[in-house]
């Protein structure tokens, strides 16, 4: 056959499988409906500086034959607020909720401006795996680290889905793109709650551990902590802003004090010390939360009329733990009902809850 034949035939084999095959990536994915890309929203939030901060992408599909298989997403973020963590896990955790036994294939950090268009870094991550038709689920969850304090948002940048046949899906980003997150620093809180009569001698019966005290701010509650057997507390985990610093302890009058979580521009956030309070006490009529009704009369000099010369107590204060049950009338927790407990109670007779804290009894209490 010459070599003008031979081009014919071609020709014509051409001519008849040609219609067979696929003409543009169109054509594989026109049953593909609502696919999306997704971030949901940071965790915790706010976030702390220092702190852990992850969320997941999410791919969603519909109707898609013959099914996604790979995704690639570049994600950018503000590295002056957050940085990837020091840890094992990495900025980019696979996980099997949409492919499956997912496998991120790639999962590399980009700090140029040409790869992470308007930003300076971002993350590069690619995932594959069985083809999936109809379905909606992580593929991977992203770690970042709390680096300075503000508004960090995180931003897909692009994203490509590819279908069993690698030919592009047509899909969209959501519209909750960027998600943002506050990074906040949180404030410490140290001190020291004495009880009047009860001596700081550790262990046993009769120490100062057990104290409770907690932080309001606003219908916000932080806390309880307890103190330990020489009245010290710690208090952490508190949001900037204006609180109220309380301590009690059953058979005493709260105490009570204001202060502020000022945000710093360095790394780490001073405790704020607030000195020593004492609480009084004589409110052992068990009514509230804190063993008492808030006021010294004639109610509480009553009660411990009542059980006077009571031996083996319960006390509160025995450590390990501060989980076991008081008897308010021992107020000196030295497991006995006396004179000392009446003493205390009379001395403070006409007092209030709360005590201003720092002010140290006896104090002269108009009824």
């Amino acid at each position: 056959m010459n070599r003008s034949k031979r081009i014919a035939v071609l020709i014509l084999v051409l001519a008849l499988i040609l219609p067979t095959m696929p003409v543009n990536a169109a054509d594989s994915t026109l049953a593909c409906t609502a696919a999306s890309v997704a971030l949901t929203a940071p965790t915790p939030s706010p976030g702390l500086v220092g702190g852990d901060i992850s969320f997941t992408v999410v791919i969603s599909v519909g109707d898609c034959t013959p099914g996604v298989t790979g995704a690639e997403i570049f994600l950018g973020y503000d590295y002056t607020l957050v940085e990837p963590p020091i840890s094992p896990i990495g900025v980019a955790e696979p996980l099997p909720d949409f492919f499956g036994a997912s496998n991120v294939t790639i999962a590399e950090l980009l700090a140029d401006d040409i790869r992470c268009p308007g930003f300076h870094a971002c993350v590069h991550l690619v995932a594959a795996g069985p083809a999936q038709t109809a379905h909606s689920g992580a593929a991977a969850r992203f770690h970042f680290r709390g680096k300075n304090e503000g508004l960090a948002c995180f931003t897909l940048l692009a994203s490509t889905l590819v279908d069993a046949n690698g030919f592009d899906v047509p899909h969209v980003i959501a519209s909750s793109n960027p998600q943002c997150v506050d990074i906040v620093f949180l404030g410490t809180v140290n001190g020291k709650v004495l009880r009047q009569g009860t001596p700081a001698i550790p262990p046993g019966p009769g120490t100062l551990a057990c104290s409770e005290v907690w932080s309001t701010s606003g219908a916000a509650m932080y806390g309880p902590v307890f103190t330990d057997a020489l009245g010290d507390f710690v208090l952490s985990g508190l949001p900037p802003g204006a609180h109220t610093l309380h301590a009690r302890y059953p058979g005493y009058l709260t105490s009570e004090t204001a202060f502020v979580v000022i945000v710093s521009s360095g790394p780490t956030v001073p405790p704020i010390l607030v000195g020593t309070t004492t609480l009084h006490g004589g409110d052992v009529n068990d009514v509230g939360d804190d063993g008492g009704d808030g006021y010294i009369n004639i109610l509480d000099i009553g009660e411990i009329i009542s059980e006077f010369g009571t031996v083996g107590a319960a006390v509160r204060s025995d450590l390990p733990d501060c989980a076991d049950p008081d008897e308010p009338p021992d107020i000196n927790d030295n497991g006995n009902i006396n004179i000392n407990d009446l003493a205390i109670a009379a001395g403070n007779w006409g007092c209030t809850s709360p005590r201003l804290w720092g002010q140290v009894p006896p104090t002269r209490c108009i009824p």
